[in-house]
């Protein structure tokens, strides 16, 4: 309700007391659709006003210290600055705050998607914050004269008394359904409870609530009788410290609903993933381990290698003292020795993997258990600083953080090898430096093709206890070689070695490094099989 007329009434006169007779130092932009003012005033020499006319969320708010940022800022109206303030008024029934300077007219249009900031010099010249087109600045100018411009109360209300009929009373736009719902609620005819909610509008205390059935801040009059007030309520004398409340709960309220909605879904996402997990390892461990019966085909096998022959896809041997029947199966393409120890292996992997299966199931039940906890604490809680400690105990990255890793991943060619492993080709030599220098990080593997122009290549390694196949190594440098000058070569030198040992300085040009520690792999230029381009 902070955007009714007849608060932004009450606005303008609260604001007159304040600025009036002081001057106009700056007026600039620092983000879209906002614009700031400074007024220094003699008690607060970094006084600001703060306006903003997005179509959604249209306000004039003041800051009593604002301090300009040095970057990213656009200057406005720099020719007519500084300038004295001598009047602030607003249009009669439209939405419209003129302020009168001692060299020229600023004038605040609140008007949905044709808000703006215009301002008028002695020539009748007009410049504006947004840009708008030759036809809109003339209406404006053409319409501008047919306004009138009050901060008398009367004025109004001799307006609101001049409409005789009810059923136009209720048509006109700058009333607003807020008001006429209230005026509604009260027992007496509507003409006099209409005057009595305006009154109250620009004279009473203002409420400021969160409103737990909208949800959403309420802001009215405290005489006002719908809706019903919560038991946490503040009330202020003064419109501008009322909307600096409310703009804190909106903030507090929306932040509480997006980390939750946030936390919600690692949450939900986490535990169904670990439920997974623990089910395929539970029926793996249940299973048991196959270790021994491996192990004892290893020995039969080697115990009778006398009647092993290449080639051979079965045998069938003794097993001592039991004279039972037992069969083996080979691989008929490799020699008796090497199936003996293809059995040896497969029970040291199955022990191992067994034992690792077994430790992670524990580790994962552990994990779940605590995921429950805290997910049982998420459910209890709507206190924002417990919501942030959760996040943080949950160790999940903040949204911005997810963005912009996305945006950097989007910047250069990015290809997945074998559903595991991502692999990141710089697109020219300024990109090649990017993704050197601010995306590779310490431990990622790095290729270039080697005395030749090409694409600097990122192998990224998520987990630095966990080797890199060779075989992922050769095929990266493959795509190394592809996006090189020796793509149509048979077979091309690629350099390769760890981020790390890749140095670049002022003295090189765009795209050149200087690589330390390096080995050479030689490879065929070509996009390997088993690898996909990621479209980020």
């Amino acid at each position: 309700m902070y955007k009714n007329y007849f608060f932004i009434f009450r606005c303008i006169k609260e604001l007159s007391t304040a600025i009036n007779g002081n001057q106009i130092l700056e007026i600039y932009s620092q983000e879209k659709d906002k614009l700031f003012i400074h007024i220094p005033l003699k008690d607060k020499p970094l006084f600001h006003l703060n306006i903003s006319i997005n179509p959604q969320q249209h306000y004039i708010a003041t800051k009593d210290e604002h301090h300009k940022a040095k970057k990213n800022t656009i200057s406005f109206f720099d020719e007519f600055l500084p300038s004295k303030i001598t009047s602030i008024k607003i249009a009669l029934v439209d939405r419209i705050i003129e302020f009168t300077l001692s060299n020229s007219k600023l004038y605040v249009v609140f008007r949905g998607g044709q808000s703006n900031i215009y301002l008028i010099d002695s020539g009748n010249n007009l410049y504006s914050f947004k840009k708008v087109d030759k036809v809109e600045k003339e209406r404006f100018l053409t319409e501008l004269p047919s306004l009138s411009f009050s901060d008398s109360f009367s004025s109004i209300t001799l307006y609101i008394d001049g409409v005789t009929e009810e059923s136009t009373l209720r048509k006109l736009p700058f009333i607003g359904k807020d008001i006429l719902r209230e005026a509604d609620s009260r027992k007496n005819y509507f003409k006099k409870n209409l005057s009595a909610v305006v009154n109250e509008i620009v004279h009473e205390k203002i409420a400021v609530y969160y409103n737990e059935q909208l949800g959403k801040p309420g802001f009215h009059p405290v005489s006002f009788i719908s809706p019903p007030i919560p038991v946490e309520w503040f009330v202020f004398d003064n419109y501008f410290s009322a909307l600096n409340k409310y703009f804190a709960l909106s903030f507090s309220e929306m932040k509480v609903k997006n980390v939750r909605k946030e936390i919600e879904k690692f949450l939900t996402k986490s535990i169904e993933s670990l439920t997974g997990k623990l089910n395929n390892l539970k029926g793996r461990v249940d299973a048991g381990t196959k270790e021994k019966i491996y192990h004892q085909s290893g020995d039969l096998l080697l115990a009778n290698i006398h009647l092993l022959r290449k080639g051979m896809k079965e045998i069938e041997v003794d097993i001592y003292p039991h004279g039972e029947k037992h069969k083996i199966k080979l691989d008929e393409k490799i020699s008796p020795h090497k199936n003996i120890d293809r059995y040896y292996d497969k029970s040291r992997a199955e022990r191992i993997e067994y034992q690792r299966s077994t430790e992670l199931l524990e580790l994962n039940a552990k994990e779940y258990e605590r995921l429950i906890k805290i997910r049982d604490k998420f459910d209890r809680t709507e206190d924002q600083e417990e919501l942030l400690q959760i996040k943080k105990e949950l160790k999940m990255k903040t949204q911005s953080t997810e963005t912009d890793e996305k945006k950097d991943k989007s910047q250069y060619r990015h290809f997945l090898l074998e559903n595991k492993f991502h692999i990141f080709v710089g697109k020219d030599s300024k990109n090649n430096d990017m993704l050197t220098t601010k995306f590779a990080k310490q431990n990622d593997f790095w290729f270039h093709a080697r005395s030749v122009s090409g694409s600097h290549v990122v192998l990224r390694v998520e987990n630095t206890k966990e080797a890199i196949p060779k075989s992922i190594l050769h095929k990266t440098a493959s795509i190394a070689a592809f996006y090189s000058k020796a793509k149509t070569s048979k077979l091309v030198p690629v350099t390769y070695t760890l981020k790390k040992y890749v140095i670049k300085n002022a003295r090189h040009e765009p795209g050149q490094v200087t690589v330390t520690k390096e080995k050479v792999l030689l490879v065929k230029p070509e996009i390997p099989a088993g690898c996909e381009m990621v479209m980020d």
